[in-house]
């Protein structure tokens, strides 16, 4: 079951952001403490956020777990430490929708963005390492905040992919 609106095309600019990488089964569910670790990290560094933290989804792996990283957008580009990447997210034409229910269906509803711009006609900005699929930008911002709301309560995250430059509208 999908629980998204009707996408529509957007653009982005590019974003820097800090952030934590991790491998893990489901995403939304092991985001809250990593967003935590980041924002404690942005206060040590005397650092404020500008903007929610997201979840930026890499590549599935054989073994069914992601790669994500778990962010946040800042000012600027911040010195990378032990822990802690940074970059930028990329800008462009992005695929966006809304998903209002359960963190653990937050997957099923990326799926069905994949399935709508496949139906459109549309590309997502993707390439392949081997076998392995990754994913250029593939982005779920949390509404909802992570550190405050219970894991079996609807969230509201914003979902973004990134469209091959051939395929923005």
């Amino acid at each position: 079951m999908y629980y998204i609106n009707e996408p529509i095309i957007e653009q982005r600019s590019y974003q820097p952001y800090v952030g934590i990488a991790a491998r893990v089964s489901a995403g939304a569910e092991e985001a809250s403490a990593l967003a935590a670790e980041i924002l404690d990290w942005l206060i040590q560094q005397k650092e404020t956020p500008t903007g929610r933290p997201f979840i930026r989804y890499w590549c599935l792996e054989e073994d069914g777990r992601r790669l994500i990283e778990v962010g946040i957008p800042t000012k600027r580009l911040l010195s990378e430490d032990h822990r802690m990447v940074t970059g930028y997210l990329p800008g462009g034409a992005f695929v966006h929708a809304v998903h209002h229910g359960p963190p653990s269906e937050l997957w099923e509803s990326s799926l069905g963005l994949i399935d709508w711009i496949e139906r459109e006609g549309l590309a997502a900005a993707l390439r392949y390492e081997g076998e392995t699929k990754i994913w250029d930008g593939h982005f779920a911002f949390f509404v909802t905040d992570p550190l405050e709301k219970k894991m079996s309560d609807a969230w509201t995250l914003e979902l973004y992919i990134l469209l091959l430059a051939d395929h923005a509208a």
